[in-house]
């Protein structure tokens, strides 16, 4: 489930060049660990706003859902000891 592969993603240029500005905003006087890609802020746009309620609905739709997004959420914001 936590596969990764590359789909056609078709946005208006508004919402591209939003997601381009997030992504220097958050990269403006960053780390190199810490720094963040376009794909990093559309994956965050896209899982961050679903709730616990949702999870339930989601998993039996899409089995393993639920895992994967635990793991997702530790491996992109868990750094480890320093």
């Amino acid at each position: 489930m936590s596969r990764r592969r590359t789909i056609p993603v078709e946005l208006p240029e508004f919402a591209i060049r939003a997601l381009e500005h997030r992504v220097e905003m958050t990269n403006a006087g960053a780390d190199d660990e810490e720094m963040v890609s376009f794909n990093d802020v559309v994956e965050w746009y896209l899982l961050s706003p679903l709730s616990v309620k949702e999870m339930p609905h989601i998993e039996d739709a899409v089995p393993g859902f639920t895992a994967a997004l635990v793991r997702w959420m530790i491996e992109s914001t868990y750094s480890g000891p320093s």
